[in-house]
């Protein structure tokens, strides 16, 4: 696997600080698997942590104009989507069967979903979900632990 360091991003949007980058992530619970996509096509992949205030803060110290953030649902992803959306951040989640996906069986990796997601958000193909609340999750699972209880 290929190691992605700071000053290699930091090369990579230097100048592009007033152009539009598209981000895709692939979200696992111990990490992120994140793409950024610049205006000229050009991409740049890396790892993090699962640290949805981490992952804002480096997206804030680089200093670029995030057009969207595109990731598909998942139930490790909202924290971070609401951590993205309170800090002013363009956030498209998407459901999974929304998601295009090749006619022909290839290779699937992290690293080319998130690479894939920053396409599709950079030419408008993903249509967001709703990112529940907290408090609309919780209910949630407890109708979903009533009903197999009642069904039982």
């Amino acid at each position: 696997m290929v190691r992605t360091s700071v000053a290699s991003i930091d090369r990579f949007v230097k100048d592009f600080e007033g152009h539009p980058f598209n981000i895709g992530i692939d979200v696992h619970k111990r990490s992120y698997h994140v793409a950024m996509r610049r205006a000229d096509g050009k991409a740049v992949t890396w790892v993090s942590p699962a640290e949805p205030e981490g992952f804002v803060e480096q997206i804030h110290r680089l200093s670029i104009r995030v057009s969207a953030v595109a990731y598909e649902a998942g139930p490790t992803g909202f924290a971070l989507a609401r951590a993205l959306r309170s800090a002013g951040i363009e956030t498209l989640m998407a459901a999974p069967s929304r998601i295009p996906r090749a006619v022909t069986a290839g290779a699937k990796t992290d690293r080319l979903d998130c690479l894939r997601l920053a396409d599709y958000a950079a030419k408008g193909m993903i249509r967001p979900i709703a990112i529940p609340t907290p408090n609309k999750r919780l209910s949630v699972a407890f109708r979903g632990a009533v009903m197999t209880l009642w069904t039982r």
